[in-house]
């Protein structure tokens, strides 16, 4: 999650092709034939979570649709007020604050376990104690106008670490008081999932969820009510690297163009959190995953890892494929990612 009132890294990966276009079933169907089949597709986008959100939702009764709109945000809000490290009043901040939380809410407990699974898997590629790092990279540049030196990145570094943060029932635990750590590579993800669960469980026949770039769908049985997602090329903003359809599940793209701090995209906010510096082989790293949340967490990790054991990475997650995108404009494609691009 970004800070309130900025828009977020995320904001490039783009609905492209038949979104827009009457895509919630398939390509080539247009608004006369929602109107025929007594259907509505409704979509607005508001500023939440520091970021450009959008939801698309096709249902029977257009002010129904709307009404359901509204609840979603509502929802996003409530859960925002729990997650984001930008809140003092938040779960999150308090956890970073007092290093311990007694009865945390359930939906950081949820957070936070399948945050800690993908750092276990990508052996600390991935990890949510980074925040430090990434507060003294960024306050670095904003007020020096350079990076951090390797004294203060080794200094901070010392008190990173996944091993830290200890989660035992419902109580959380940062084992160092200077630790704290930012959702910001996962939280998204989880609230863009729960929206889509909100929507599916009021009735919506078909749902799009996209917040700056994390997206979620609901599924459907017939492969002509598959949304198409255009994946954005990490150096050309009005291209593409490729198109998935996505019925079900979720996508998300990590990239050093999000924001960088210099123009060779050499300094950004992608962090490896074993070194304390930006990750440098990869430009992007665009996932596919059975959740939005899981997506966004893979595609952060594997773009830390680099191409070979990003991709050996991503397989070893079950309906996990992705595609990896050189700072050169190398491709490297999981299997199954292949026959799914278009």
């Amino acid at each position: 999650m970004s800070e309130s009132g900025s828009i977020s890294r995320r904001d490039i990966l783009r609905i492209t092709a038949g979104v827009g276009l009457g895509a919630a079933f398939g390509i080539g169907v247009s608004r006369e034939a929602f109107w025929r089949a007594g259907l509505h597709r409704v979509s607005e986008t508001r500023v939440q979570m520091g970021t450009l959100v959008n939801i698309t939702v096709v249902h029977p009764d257009n002010a129904g649709a709307r009404e359901m709109i509204d609840s979603a945000f509502i929802e996003m809000e409530r859960l925002e007020a729990v997650l984001s490290r930008y809140r003092a009043d938040s779960a999150v901040g308090r956890l970073n604050a007092t290093g311990r939380l007694q009865n945390a809410p359930s939906p950081l407990i949820e957070v936070l376990k399948l945050a800690l699974e993908v750092s276990h898997r990508s052996s600390g590629a991935f990890d949510v104690t980074v925040a430090p790092l990434v507060e003294l990279h960024g306050s670095t540049f904003e007020r020096k106008g350079r990076p951090p030196t390797d004294r203060e990145i080794d200094e901070t570094l010392s008190y990173v670490g996944y091993e830290g943060l200890v989660v035992a029932g419902s109580a959380v635990t940062l084992e160092d008081s200077r630790m704290a750590i930012s959702l910001d590579g996962v939280a998204k993800g989880f609230v863009v999932d729960q929206v889509v669960d909100l929507l599916s469980a009021k009735g919506a026949q078909r749902v799009l969820v996209d917040a700056g770039g994390d997206m979620a769908s609901n599924g459907s049985s017939g492969r002509n009510e598959e949304w198409t997602i255009g994946i954005q090329h990490p150096r050309r903003t009005q291209a593409t690297v490729g198109r998935v359809q996505l019925n079900g599940g979720g996508v998300a793209t990590s990239g050093d163009y999000f924001r960088s701090f210099t123009p060779d995209y050499r300094h950004h906010d992608i962090l490896d959190p074993r070194t304390g510096r930006p990750a440098q082989e990869l430009s992007s790293a665009s996932l596919l995953a059975p959740s939005a949340m899981i997506a966004d967490a893979l595609s952060t990790a594997a773009l830390v890892l680099g191409s070979v054991d990003g991709i050996d990475f991503i397989d070893g997650f079950h309906g996990a494929e992705g595609i990896l995108v050189s700072k050169d404009g190398i491709q490297v494609l999981s299997e199954g990612m292949s026959q799914r691009l278009g």
